[in-house]
């Protein structure tokens, strides 16, 4: 994109929120209602009602989070500009979904001693009742840095989930040490030497030997020191470097697992470097019902997507082409789940400015086929009707909000373009704020906008990037964390009334990895079945929870519930109660 067409882009969204502003609060940190009421005020803007088929209520004030991305001014340049995510995981083992939020501490051309000064990523403790506590510095989790994804997963197969975080030059590897603290094991984990800008990353058991292996996301070749002394004026203030497009791809890595956490650089024989990806988020998942996990990787502006299909012998085969998602969109987000009932897992990627969202329709159905095929059936299904031109999706889960049987969306939205329509632009530069969205999976495979119902969080124009979804206070309905861009960290509440019934699955592996990450789950309930698999890093440099949830709408008894582990073992379970956690183990 040269620099006409980004200036063209940069006034044509400051038009559409200007437009958008007589219904929408534009300031980056969103007024909590009050709990349990209907009716929720945002300041500047008129009385929102909840009303919608899915609802939320803001409830991090409330539940004790208090956490603020990047407090600073931005120095206008690109790894400001991508950051940050978070993650919900139980790593004390408690019963309780914990909360870890990653912060981008300070501004890109601050001196990395004093940003060690600034703000660290968080901990924060479930205590069961709706509230947390910020347990960071006693965790041994106090870490202020240019900080971008996090992934809990165990990465050493012991039954506790540890933490590994990405930064602009390398990785962070944290044991959790069972008795609430964790230990860093950068270097004996054998992830010390890796100095790369780094995004996003997943884990999935890719040979089957029975443990996680690791996927890192290479971004762009940033040159720090270029831009601090190099930056020629324009307009009367250092040009924007906010363009990846002006900048060359970094490789990907795969790190295979020795299964006890130490790993060893596999990428080249694998065969999925990616090298010219400028890649984001990528995810484990198994699209041709081989068992073997596949890999996609969502690439920003101007490199396509990489569909790697798993060849079962620890190597990969480069699909993008044949698999149909040979797609030059800049994908930032990615989500997978059955939205259609057939068995096969689908996917959804959230997209740029002047970019329509993709829904992959997966064409296996329930049966295991040769070779990935998938089509983009956004434009059938309703979804493009949400997004207008400069839109910028980040964040996006594809799960039930409202345990109707059908798979919603939810999308956080916001620009990587300046507010180049104000003069503040020129003392301290924001980023144009958006509207995320909600939308409502129907029977007949289409979605819609049910964002205005949804809460006054929906009604406020913000700068959202990371999300993640979890039952934190175990009523059966998912919640969400969302990281807002230089602003308070936002929990959503699940509120919807009008909600089905519901089934939750925790997975224990024993063959398998202890995580149970690779397993499918089938249950049978009413007239529908559901199928689910276990993955890790859905949405955008994030962690869901990895508990199974199943809205079951009205379906009062379950039918069958079985579990395909990764091993190739087959769990069955009679008749599990509906509304109720079931922990299923697989056998030695």
């Amino acid at each position: 994109m040269n620099n006409w067409q980004l200036r063209f882009y940069t006034l044509l969204a400051g038009l559409v929120i200007i437009i958008a502003g007589c219904d929408s609060e534009t300031n980056n940190d969103p007024v909590e209602s009050e709990h349990g009421h209907e009716h929720e005020h945002s300041e500047g803007t008129h009385e929102v009602v909840a009303d919608g088929p899915v609802t939320f209520e803001q409830a991090q004030a409330a539940a004790g989070i208090d956490f603020l991305h990047f407090d600073s001014r931005r120095d206008s340049l690109l790894p400001e500009d991508v950051g940050s995510g978070v993650g919900w995981a139980d790593y004390d083992n408690d019963g309780d979904e914990d909360l870890f939020v990653v912060n981008f501490a300070g501004p890109f051309l601050m001196e990395p001693e004093e940003v060690s000064k600034r703000g660290s990523n968080k901990l924060y403790q479930n205590q069961g009742d709706g509230k947390f506590v910020d347990v960071t510095d006693a965790a041994g989790l106090h870490d202020a840095d240019w900080n971008y994804a996090c992934l809990w997963w165990d990465a050493d197969n012991d039954g506790l989930v540890d933490l590994t975080v990405t930064h602009y030059s390398g990785v962070k590897h944290y044991r959790n040490k069972g008795n609430g603290t964790f230990e860093v094991k950068t270097e004996e984990s054998g992830l010390g030497s890796i100095n790369s800008f780094l995004l996003g990353l997943t884990a999935g058991d890719y040979d089957l030997d029975g443990d996680l292996d690791l996927y890192l996301c290479g971004y762009v070749e940033f040159d720090r020191d270029r831009a601090r002394d190099e930056r020629p004026l324009v307009a009367g203030r250092p040009a924007v470097w906010t363009n990846p497009v002006s900048y060359s791809a970094l490789p990907n890595i795969l790190l295979e697992n020795d299964g006890a956490g130490v790993f060893t650089d596999v990428t080249q024989q694998a065969g999925v470097a990616n090298p010219t990806g400028k890649s984001m988020q990528a995810i484990f998942c198994d699209f041709n019902n081989d068992s073997y996990p596949d890999l996609y990787v969502g690439n920003d502006v101007g490199t396509a997507d990489a569909m790697y299909q798993n060849n079962g012998d620890g190597t990969f085969e480069d699909v993008s082409q044949i698999s149909g998602t040979y797609d030059r969109r800049a994908s930032m987000g990615l989500a997978v789940g059955d939205y259609n009932h057939d068995g096969a897992i689908d996917l959804f990627s959230t997209h740029w400015v002047n970019e329509d969202h993709a829904l992959w329709k997966n064409q296996a159905g329930a049966e295991q086929v040769e070779s990935i095929l998938f089509e983009d059936v956004a434009p059938f299904t309703g979804i493009l009707d949400v997004k207008s031109t400069a839109d910028v999706g980040w964040g996006v889960e594809l799960v039930d909000f409202n345990n109707d049987g059908y798979l919603d969306v939810v999308l956080a939205n916001g620009s990587t373009i300046e507010d180049e329509l104000t003069t503040e632009v020129l003392e301290n530069p924001k980023l144009l704020p958006q509207e995320s969205k909600i939308l409502l999976g129907n029977a007949d495979g289409s979605f819609t906008d049910v964002s205005k119902g949804a809460g006054g969080f929906f009604h406020q124009a913000l700068v959202t990037r990371g999300l993640a979804t979890a039952d934190y206070d175990r009523d059966g309905k998912l919640d969400v964390a969302i990281v807002l861009h230089s602003g308070k960290l936002t929990l959503l509440r699940n509120t919807s009334e009008e909600s089905g019934n519901w089934l939750r699955v925790k997975l224990t592996g024993n063959k398998s990895n202890r995580m149970g990450v690779g397993a499918r789950i089938r249950v049978d309930a009413g007239e529908k079945s559901y199928w689910h698999e276990n993955v890790l890093s859905s949405s955008y440099l994030s962690s869901n929870s990895t508990i199974a949830h199943f809205g079951l709408a009205d379906a009062e008894a379950i039918t069958r519930l079985s579990v395909t582990w990764p091993s190739g073992q087959v769990t069955e379970i009679d008749a599990p109660e509906v509304n109720t956690l079931v922990e299923i183990v697989e056998s030695p």
